[in-house]
């Protein structure tokens, strides 16, 4: 997933701080201020935060976590807030199961690390092909 944000983007010093900024919110205050920061953002900065979500909200639907799959539209755009919130709240419990809540945080943390990694190193190779 973190590879899916990277290659999804092409403005990497943006990236790079967008999901540094988020990287922060999430090991501050946990899951549910990092997807309401991510869906908080700006028209500025809404579509690099879009494509963050989506991938963050994606690895919910594979292996291992198959008892946290979201119920997710094909079309993206119209994840709203009150859709996603109502679906990690309600539908699945995430935040009534202590275990699976870390699991997330930590799988989250991961994610936003490598794709920070990833930004970084397209940074440094935009910088080398001017």
């Amino acid at each position: 997933m973190a590879q899916k944000i990277v290659k999804e983007d092409s403005g990497a010093k943006e990236l790079d701080n967008l999901v540094t900024k988020t990287l922060g919110v999430l090991q501050e205050n946990g899951v549910y201020a990092c997807l309401l920061f991510l869906f908080s953002r700006s028209d500025r900065e809404e579509v690099r935060a879009r494509g963050i979500r989506n991938a963050l909200l994606e690895t919910l639907n594979h292996a291992p976590l198959k008892t946290l799959q979201l119920s997710l539209p094909g079309d993206s755009k119209t994840w709203t807030w009150e859709f996603v919130s109502k679906q990690l709240l309600e539908d699945v419990k995430l935040f009534d199961d202590l275990d699976a809540l870390f699991l997330v945080k930590e799988l989250y943390e991961q994610t936003l690390i490598y794709a920070r990694y990833g930004a970084k190193a397209a940074k440094v190779e935009s910088k080398g092909t001017r």
